[in-house]
């Protein structure tokens, strides 16, 4: 091997003598001169090379052609040195500056060292040759020597060549060398062979790991993969790789997250960006790649349709020589072969995906959705459309008309069936417009809005409409609930206020009072004002509790100490009732926070004194129970049972469901004599399940109600939070 260092004249001779030879063969123009460039390179060690020239004439106009290196590099070329040099009319060498004229693709600025020469004999410019280094002092006088001494028999080959009218064949996008290489024998049966297997390929998986399969064993690479181009958001995306990892070989990406990396870093996206292989011998790791092996070599190679990167092919080997001409001559004539049944495969793919998304839309929206014919004919119709008609099995086939099939399923609830029908026939009569309409359905009780739009094909036809059907009785009793809240809020307002009002103004402007009547008023005044600060405190409890700003200050609570207090604090209200309590005395701590807890059993307590006939009985029962003994759906566990029974005017089965919600009051004769506004139990079952116990009603009208809810048990909790007994579970 000849290395500059050695710089012995026989040396310098040799290469003349062997670059002559080479230049004189037979072989093709392009292989010819990729053969030079391998022999600069073991006297120059350059980064890469680029050969233009004339085959007919270098007039201005003329069509020139470009021979590049077989090793590239991500910088792009500079015309303006080209001409620069041609004009000159002798070799120069200097320093120059890469990346700057293209930030925008992300190439960091170097310095690198520039050759350029032009290839003049009998008075005519043939072409020019130009090589680029990262080393800034590689090309010295003996270099300049030696491609002077080269430019007759490039001169020569490159009139050879002209003379017998041959034309490199034109490049298919900018900076590609023409394909001038043949395959051989056996590469070229790879080629033959792949072409049924694209034919027959429409799915973009399958075809993506014949190509990158096919890659792998024509170029003899160890390690490949192949990546699709999202040009919106400028990145390359890893679909495929073999021979990275042992675990991980001939792994197709399918059960995990695309791995995406930009195209401003790694060789890959350089080469998408400038739409040309590029190769290197001493490779770094490519992003989005697993990790591997040191490889040493890289090529990525752009798959090019209408001048727009499609996909990158991406092959890796350990031997800097594995890429050779015959290799990349390979790749070439692959990356040409693929080209379009990738297109085909992508573009299916995309429409492919278009429709699954919209049919993931479709099924998924909570709005009833039908496709109906001209005729009105059921085409198509996701979940919610029969869930919102209430439509049983047997109705759900293929032969389904709205006009017909669905006004008699739905005639017994329909308040007015001609409504109905007559929506049907608009639809018919003039397809081409827009209609809505609401029904009010019975039995269950629904309110539906109902949206007819018409549908048309690609040649804007009219095939039918689409039936948007959305149900509106949640929004409707919302809007119930919200104004009846107003109303109740309203009056529990107006009614105290109205007497600390009034009374407050007999207390100022009355002076002839005697002790006794101030001392009712003023009794009066401060129980309204208590009624306000209650309201006004439920309000903002079901605000903060919806909000989930409630943390929990849990301890080992006992429940004996509660009992007692709540006794004291309501002993006024208890005078009229008698209150029984029913606790084992060895009653084992909850885990709860005792302020809560405290407020969960006075408010079912109250509400057993408020609706209870005076001279009844009320029973406060606490004991230990498993899961087992609970309402089916309880969590596991062991827990404590509360429970408050009444003897009062109890709860209808169909009030019961609803009891816990917020703003529902039972709506009869006695509660409504009764102040509140239905926010207590909805409190009560939000604080409940704070802790994560349940609460549940058996009610009976006229024989009472009890109420439950559950607590978890410390001891049950005591391993799990360690030992410290105080510690602060919210």
């Amino acid at each position: 091997m000849i290395h500059e260092a050695d710089d012995p004249t026989t040396d310098m001779l040799s290469m003349v003598a062997a670059a002559s030879r080479l230049l004189h063969e037979e072989q093709p123009l392009v292989q010819r001169i990729h053969r030079l460039f391998g022999l600069l390179r073991l006297a120059t060690r350059y980064r890469d090379g680029r050969l233009t020239c004339w085959l007919q004439s270098a007039r201005p106009g003329a069509t020139r052609q470009q021979i590049y290196s077989p090793e590239s590099w991500a910088y792009p070329w500079d015309d303006r040195l080209t001409r620069s040099v041609a004009l000159g009319g002798k070799t120069i060498t200097k320093t120059i500056a890469l990346g700057s004229q293209q930030p925008a693709e992300g190439l960091p600025i170097i310095s690198a060292g520039y050759l350029g020469a032009p290839i003049f004999w009998g008075g005519r410019l043939w072409g020019i040759l130009e090589l680029r280094s990262d080393d800034q002092g590689r090309f010295t006088s003996r270099i300049i020597e030696l491609i002077d001494s080269l430019k007759a028999q490039l001169a020569a080959a490159i009139a050879q060549e002209g003379s017998r009218g041959a034309q490199l064949p034109a490049p298919r996008f900018a900076s590609e060398t023409p394909p001038g290489l043949t395959l051989s024998p056996s590469l070229r049966q790879k080629i033959i062979a792949l072409n049924e297997q694209l034919d027959l390929t429409i799915d973009l998986h399958e075809l993506l790991g014949i190509i990158l399969r096919r890659a792998l064993e024509g170029s003899g690479a160890e390690a490949g993969a192949i990546a699709l181009v999202d040009h919106e958001q400028r990145e390359l995306v890893l679909q495929l790789y073999e021979g990275y990892e042992a675990e991980r070989a001939n792994a197709a990406l399918t059960g995990m997250p695309r791995q995406r990396w930009h195209w401003d870093t790694g060789l890959a996206g350089q080469a998408v960006r400038m739409r040309r292989p590029l190769l290197v011998r001493d490779a770094g790791r490519e992003p989005g790649l697993p990790n591997s092996l040191p490889f040493r070599a890289e090529l990525a190679a752009p798959i090019i349709v209408h001048d727009r990167a499609l996909a990158v092919l991406i092959l890796h080997s350990r031997r800097a020589n594995t890429f050779s001409e015959q290799v990349l001559a390979f790749i070439d004539a692959l990356r040409e072969r693929v080209a379009r049944p990738l297109a085909r495969a992508t573009s299916y793919q995309s429409a492919y995906e278009t429709s699954y998304h919209l049919g993931q839309v479709f099924s998924s929206l909570p709005i009833g959705l039908a496709l109906l014919d001209l005729n009105g004919r059921v085409i198509r119709a996701n979940p919610t459309w029969h869930q919102v008609w209430r439509l049983p099995d047997r109705l759900q086939r293929p032969s389904f008309y709205v006009g017909i099939d669905l006004v008699e399923h739905l005639l017994t609830r329909l308040a007015d069936p001609f409504r109905l029908s007559e929506f049907c026939d608009l639809g018919q009569r003039t397809p081409d417009q827009v209609f809505e309409t609401s029904l009010q359905l019975r039995q269950p009780y629904q309110e539906l809005h109902i949206l007819s739009v018409p549908t048309r094909d690609s040649q804007q036809q009219l095939t039918g409409r689409l039936w948007v059907v959305s149900d509106r009785t949640r929004e409707r009793e919302s809007e119930r609930l919200k104004d009846e809240f107003i109303g109740i809020v309203s009056h529990e307002l107006r009614t105290p206020l109205t007497s600390i009002l009034g009374y407050t103004e007999i207390l100022l402007n009355r002076r002839d009072l005697d002790e006794a009547s101030q001392n009712e008023f003023l009794t009066t005044v401060s129980k309204e004002a208590e009624r306000l600060e209650k309201l006004v405190k439920d309000l903002l409890d079901v605000s903060r509790l919806e909000a989930g700003v409630v943390k929990l200050n849990r301890w080992a609570v006992g429940l004996w100490q509660i009992i007692e207090e709540l006794t004291m604090q309501l002993h006024t209200q208890l005078v009229q009732h008698k209150l029984l309590i029913n606790v084992d005395p060895a009653l084992p701590p909850v885990f709860a926070d005792r302020d809560k807890v405290k407020q969960i059993i006075f408010n079912l307590l109250s509400n057993a004194i408020k609706y209870s006939p005076e001279k009844t009985e009320i029973q406060l029962t606490i004991r230990c129970v498993e899961a087992t003994d609970l309402p089916p759906g309880h969590p596991v566990g062991q827990w404590m049972l509360i429970t408050v029974r009444d003897q009062g005017i109890g709860i209808a089965p169909e009030d019961q469901a609803r009891l816990f919600e917020r703003f529902q009051r039972v709506d009869n004769s006695n509660t409504r004599q009764k102040s509140g506004v239905g926010l207590g139990l909805y409190i009560t079952r939000l604080l409940v399940e704070l802790h994560g116990g349940r609460i549940w009603v058996q009610s009976e009208v006229g024989k009472g109600s009890s109420f439950s809810f559950t607590l978890p048990l410390w001891t049950a909790l005591r391993n799990e939070l360690g030992t410290d007994e105080n510690a602060d579970g919210g």
